[in-house]
């Protein structure tokens, strides 16, 4: 059997989280986790996906995000969230699969499994849901999506408004295409139009995306 991946991210993440004394909720990981290709509703479980919920059952940052449980008492959780996910929304979007909500507000993340390959997992993107339909690619995987937010929240603290605004001096990821450039591989995707079927309808997303591209270009 093959061993687990390694997630250095998902480590850095709740690292920050204790040093930067951010409140963070942290649960076990539940009885029953999904394996590596299983299907929620339809959709393939990454292997990095799999991976976290194998570590922990919830991660819950305060205004921040927080990620779907397995089963949750009030059924919003990675199965149901999914199934209503596919039943509520037009394709490209109804084949992602969702992972993670912001707290408090209608931005979902979510793993495009259409974009993985053998040698590539599912890369990320943050899904707004308010008015037309897009997606804004975060990272080339989920564990390079916790290391990509730890350093942003790292850069939120450290911002002069946080005392004051708090999680509104710095959005994500639209404040920080220097650090979403720090991926190499997102911005490889990024660079071949991977993503353009995803941003189809919001020249904002392509805008930023070329920040992105021109950030990567000045490191």
């Amino acid at each position: 059997m093959p061993s687990a991946p390694s997630l250095p991210g998902l480590a850095r993440l709740l690292a920050v989280c204790r040093e930067r004394g951010l409140p963070v909720v942290q649960e076990p990981p539940a009885p029953s986790t999904p394996r590596v290709g299983a299907l929620i509703a339809g959709q393939p479980v990454d292997p990095l996906l799999a991976a976290v919920h194998a570590c922990v059952g919830y991660i819950g940052i305060e205004e921040e995000f927080f990620l779907l449980r397995i089963r949750d008492e009030r059924n919003f959780d990675l199965g149901r969230v999914n199934e209503e996910w596919r039943r509520d929304w037009p394709e490209p979007f109804r084949s992602l699969l969702v992972f993670a909500k912001e707290d408090r507000l209608a931005y979902y993340f979510a793993t495009v499994p259409a974009l993985a390959s053998e040698s590539a997992p599912q890369p990320v993107v943050k899904v707004d849901v308010h008015e037309e339909l897009y997606a804004l690619p975060v990272a080339s995987d989920v564990d390079r999506f916790f290391e990509t937010y730890s350093r942003y929240l790292e850069a939120l603290v450290a911002s002069p408004d946080y005392e004051e605004d708090g999680a509104a001096a710095l959005t994500f990821p639209w404040d920080v295409p220097e650090l979403i450039a720090r991926d190499q591989p997102l911005v490889e995707l990024l660079r071949a139009g991977r993503f353009d079927f995803l941003m189809a309808k919001s020249a904002d997303a392509r805008k930023w995306v070329s920040q992105v591209v021109a950030a990567s270009v000045r490191r």
